[in-house]
C-alpha cells in the first residue's frame, strides 16, 4: 500500500525506528506476495510477474534487515520465528542465513561471511544512512553475543570475553552497561578482579525452593528405579 511506503520514508528520515520499519516492510511484502498470487491465477504477463517477484524480494530483504537492526524483545523474536517459517525465505539464501544466525544460540562472527552482500541491499543504502545502519548492525551482533555468553557463563574474566567477542574491554563494558540499563541482561562487573558475573544471586527463599524441588525429583527417581527393579525380579 502507498501509505506503508510513505511510513517507511517517515521512519527513515525522522524516528529511525528499525522495528517499525521492519513491520512496515513486512506489510508491503505481504501485499506484494498476495498480488503475485493473483497474477499467477490470471496467468498474466511474464514481465509483470518478474517485476512483482523483484518487489516482494526487496521487501522481504528489508524486513529481515530491519528486524536484525531492531532491539531485542519478545515482539521482535516472535516476528523472527514467523519469518523463519516463510517458504519464500529459501529463495533468498542471504536472508535465510541472517535469520538463522540471530535465532541460533551461538556466537556470531563479525563481519559476517556475506557482509558485503547484505550491505549492498537496497534497504541498507537508501537515504544516505548506510554508515548509521552499519554501526547499529555491529551493535546488534555484539549484544546478541553478550546474551549468548550470559546463557553459558555464570562468570567470566572480562579480558577473556572481550577476546571471544573480538572487542576492546572498554567497548564490551559499554555494551554490557547499556544492556543492563535496558533490562535485556543481568550482569555485574568486578573491575579490580576483571570478572563479569551473569548469574543473578538467589534469595534464601529461592535457594530453599530449588533445594526442595531437587529433593522431590530425586525421590521420584528413586521410587521409579525401585519399581523397575521389583518388576524385573517378578519377571525373573
Amino acid at each position: 500500500p502507498r501509505w506503508r511506503t510513505l511510513m517507511t520514508e517517515y521512519h527513515r528520515s525522522h524516528t529511525m525506528d528499525a522495528f517499525e520499519l521492519a513491520k512496515c516492510y513486512h506489510e508491503i511484502y505481504t501485499s506484494k506476495v498476495s498480488d503475485d498470487a493473483d497474477e499467477s491465477k490470471e496467468a498474466g504477463d511474464g514481465d509483470a510477474k518478474m517485476e512483482t517477484d523483484m518487489e516482494w524480494q526487496s521487501s522481504l530483504q528489508a524486513t529481515v534487515l530491519f528486524l536484525t537492526l531492531s532491539a531485542y524483545g519478545n515482539e521482535q523474536q516472535d516476528m523472527f520465528h514467523h519469518i523463519e517459517k516463510d517458504s519464500n525465505l529459501e529463495k533468498l539464501p542471504a536472508c535465510q542465513s541472517l535469520v538463522q544466525l540471530f535465532l541460533k544460540k551461538e556466537l556470531i562472527a563479525y563481519p559476517l561471511a556475506n557482509q558485503a552482500e547484505i550491505e549492498a541491499w537496497e534497504a541498507f543504502t537508501e537515504a544516505d544512512l548506510q554508515e548509521h545502519w552499519k554501526k547499529i548492525f555491529h551493535t546488534r551482533v555484539i549484544q546478541n553475543n553478550i546474551r549468548i555468553a550470559s546463557l553459558y557463563y555464570r562468570r567470566i574474566h572480562g579480558k577473556r570475553l572481550a577476546e571471544l567477542l573480538r572487542l576492546s574491554t572498554d567497548r564490551l563494558e559499554r555494551e554490557i552497561a547499556t544492556m543492563v540499563s535496558d533490562g535485556s541482561v543481568y550482569a555485574r562487573i568486578d573491575r579490580p578482579k576483571d570478572i563479569i558475573r551473569f548469574a543473578q544471586p538467589k534469595s534464601p527463599e529461592q535457594v530453599l525452593t530449588d533445594w526442595s524441588s531437587n529433593i522431590d525429583e530425586l525421590l521420584h527417581l528413586v521410587e521409579t528405579t525401585t519399581h523397575l527393579i521389583n518388576k524385573e525380579k517378578m519377571v525373573a
